[in-house]
This record gives structure tokens, C-alpha cells and sequence, in this order.
């Protein structure tokens, strides 16, 4: 919960093979280019994702794949393209106006072992079984922060986080979100808003029992102080709340990943009071 790595925009570039620990840098790309890329999407605040398939040697040989995602967007959505040269990244725009656009979700798996093995160990089997059932909507892809809760599958164009996933709960949690729903046990929250935000839309959904997907909105955030947030929502019949949050930290110290070094202790967000103030249509 409130977990979720910020990210409004998204590039996904098909990169088959082995990746490095920077999947962008360690691996097949042009140096230069993966260099370059990168400043360009860190000026618009474009998040890279390298993403991959199990090859299908059965099959010919295609162009690789790019998708450029909005889920800031009002209908958040994908556009996707072809490449041959890696080169041919440069000369995106990142603005809808080229590649095919689509609404359908994006099943995104963390299984970069090079980055930490728990995302390989974990990642494989949740990768397995939403690429049986939906092949075309399934896809690798390098850190998507967290590794603590691989396996991590990330939902676009929506933004949405899972995490502590297998086989059988990457399922559900797909079936869930193409039904329109929020599979709870899982959320690790929207990566469009803030992690104060994202705790708040938590415990209000929690208290309201509500799952479905754009159910809740978030209007405002004001932060009270270092560890204290104040969160206003607003849910779809026009109810509006207050939530306020606050961080503390796990008392519990425990190796986070798989390739930690030492303990820490993991930030959490604890629920400090939720009132309802008001309805859209008062005055």
C-alpha cells in the first residue's frame, strides 16, 4: 500500500535478451543512444521500462516493439510503434501523434534478476501465467521499484501496482482490472499520484468497500508537516472526504530484497483520521 514508483509517462522498448543490472545501459542498445534516451525522457519526465517476450523460434522474425503511455491522461492510453534501429528512438515525440493508440491494458512483470533475484524468482511463475492467458498483453520488463514485493506486475495504461504476486493471484488481479476492479489484497497503488495519496485513496476505499477502478478521486494534498499529509476525495456520488496520513516506520527490522546487504526498516503510512466534508452539489 502507497508503494507505487511515481510515474505520469512511460516509454517501453522491446529489448530481447540478456539485460545488466541498468537494463537500458547493460544491454543490447546502442550506448549512446540508451544515453541519450534517457536524458531526453528524464527532461519530460518519462519513465524507460525495457520490456521483452519469450522468444517464439517458431515464428519469423519481427520488428521490435515501442509503446509510449500517458496514464495522466483523462482516458489514460498507449501508443504503439515499430523499430529496426535503435536510433530510431531519438526521433519520438511523445505526444500521441505517432505509433497505434489503444486503451487495453499492458501487463508488465518485473522479472529483471540483474537488478535483484527476487524479482526473477518471484517474477517468472506470475510472468508465465498471465502470458498464457493473454499473450498479447504480457510483456518482461526491467525495475519497476519494490523489489521487496516481487513479483510486481504493473497494469498500463492505468498505473497501477501489484505486488506479492504468484501464478494464480497475477490472474486475479488481472480478471479483476479488465472487469474493471481493484484487487486490494495486492494495490500497491496508482503510480500517477503521490504515496501520501495513495495511502489516503487506501484507507478510504477500505472504509467505503469500494473497488472499482475511477471510484475515487483525488482532489487535493496539502502536507501538515515532515511525517503528516491531509488528502481530499472525492468518491463517485459526489461525497467528498478529508484523510489524513502519517509515516512511520516498521518496528520490524528485515532484509527488504533479496540482494540486501543489511535490515532496514520499511516507511508505512498509518491512518490518522477520515471525516466526511461535504457533497458536489451543496453550495
Amino acid at each position: 500500500m502507497a508503494t507505487a514508483a511515481p510515474a505520469t509517462r512511460w516509454l517501453l522498448i522491446e529489448q530481447p535478451g540478456g539485460w545488466g543490472r541498468h537494463a537500458l545501459r547493460q544491454s543490447w542498445f546502442a550506448r549512446d543512444v540508451a544515453t541519450a534516451l534517457l536524458a531526453l525522457t528524464g527532461e519530460q519526465g518519462i519513465r524507460v521500462q525495457v520490456i521483452r517476450r519469450t522468444p517464439d523460434r517458431s515464428q519469423p522474425a519481427r520488428p521490435r516493439r515501442w509503446a509510449y503511455v500517458d496514464s495522466g491522461a483523462g482516458a489514460p492510453t498507449s501508443w504503439w510503434g515499430d523499430y529496426g534501429q535503435d536510433r530510431e528512438l531519438l526521433d519520438l515525440s511523445f505526444d500521441g501523434s505517432e505509433g497505434n493508440s489503444s486503451t487495453e491494458p499492458i501487463f508488465l512483470v518485473c522479472t529483471h534478476a540483474r537488478h535483484d533475484a527476487c524479482c526473477a524468482l518471484y517474477g517468472r511463475p506470475a510472468y508465465t501465467a498471465l502470458a498464457a492467458h493473454y499473450p498479447e498483453s504480457t510483456w518482461e520488463t526491467s525495475h519497476v521499484g519494490g523489489d521487496r514485493f516481487a513479483a510486481n506486475v504493473v497494469i498500463l495504461p492505468d498505473g497501477h501496482y501489484y505486488g506479492g504476486l504468484d501464478g494464480d493471484s497475477a490472474l486475479r488481479i488481472a480478471a479483476a482490472h479488465r472487469d474493471g476492479l481493484i484487487e486490494s489484497s495486492y494495490f500497491r497503488g496508482a503510480s500517477v499520484q503521490a504515496a501520501p495519496t495513495q495511502a489516503a485513496e487506501h484507507y478510504l476505499r477500505s472504509h467505503l468497500g469500494e473497488h472499482r477502478i475511477g471510484a475515487v478521486v483525488a482532489l487535493d494534498l496539502q502536507q501538515e508537516d515532515l511525517a503528516r499529509w491531509v488528502a481530499r476525495l472525492a468518491h463517485v456520488d459526489g461525497t467528498e472526504f478529508e484523510v489524513e496520513v502519517g509515516t512511520t516506520h516498521a518496528s520490524a527490522l528485515n532484509r527488504l530484497t533479496c540482494s540486501a546487504g543489511h535490515p532496514a526498516a520499511a516507511r508505512v503510512f498509518e491512518l490518522i483520521s477520515l471525516r466526511e466534508v461535504g457533497h458536489a452539489d451543496q453550495s
